[in-house]
């Protein structure tokens, strides 16, 4: 990966958290790539709940119904009945069906190779348009799919990552950060480069850097951290108080 004239500091943290995180934690393994619409699902499915339970969840949804374009025309209780272990399990049937039947509606089949030929911020605008798809599960579909389009995926664990290490604000929403964000990734970063990036940040928030108890005697990067700097200054503050 080869690295870029740099003219944003925060370009130059990314990048020394990127490489720091690769020691850590190694390169992303190698896996198949989903379809599409089959990455929309897991991606839907995924949010507020564990990987390994939405991954489940779709895997059961194609076990019951055979294939997506049965899933568009099932009923809301079977859905939800087969997807119940997912946090919102009644909204995330009536979107998921409501989205598998808009793709057939404007592209005649359940495919999303339309959007092959277009360009990220089209192609992020069109996915937006379907209920229950925002912005981390457009930038999944783009990104963590045979369509391979540079775009950041920024879940969760990588926002609040974001947030404590200055880089976004700390009200900063996943659509605002992944605004902020894009235009500091290295023009030479591929797709799956990104992918990585995401990775190694998404692993840093579950296993380090975690929501209520972050391992900052253990961090790789707590030397960059702005928000345990913050935390350092106000016990001196209050020590000396």
């Amino acid at each position: 990966m080869q690295i870029p004239l740099l003219i944003d500091d925060r370009t130059q943290t990314l990048l020394s958290v990127h490489r720091r995180l690769q020691i850590c934690f190694g390169h992303q393994p190698d896996a198949p790539l989903r379809d599409p619409v089959t990455q929309m699902v897991k991606s839907m499915l995924g949010a507020r709940t564990r990987g390994p339970v939405s991954l489940q969840a779709m895997v059961d949804l194609r076990r019951r119904f055979g294939d997506w374009d049965q899933v568009r025309v099932a009923p809301i209780w079977a859905i939800e009945e087969t997807i119940r272990p997912v946090t919102f399990a009644a909204d995330k049937a009536l979107r998921l069906r409501d989205a598998l039947a808009m793709i057939v509606a404007e592209n005649h089949a359940m495919t999303l190779d339309n959007l092959a030929a277009m360009g990220v911020t089209e192609a992020l605008t069109w996915l937006e348009r379907l209920p229950g798809v925002g912005r981390k599960v457009s930038a999944s579909v783009l990104n963590q799919t045979p369509l391979r389009k540079r775009a950041l995926v920024i879940d969760t664990h990588h926002l609040r990552v974001l947030q404590r290490l200055g880089l976004v604000g700390h009200k900063a929403s996943i659509t605002q950060a992944y605004d902020i964000m894009m235009p500091l990734m290295p023009i030479t970063w591929s797709a799956a480069d990104l992918d990585e990036h995401h990775w190694l940040l998404k692993r840093f928030g579950q296993a380090l850097c975690t929501y209520h108890q972050p391992s900052c005697s253990q961090c790789p990067c707590s030397d960059q951290c702005a928000s345990l700097w913050q935390n350092q200054k106000s016990r001196r503050h209050q020590a000396s108080a």
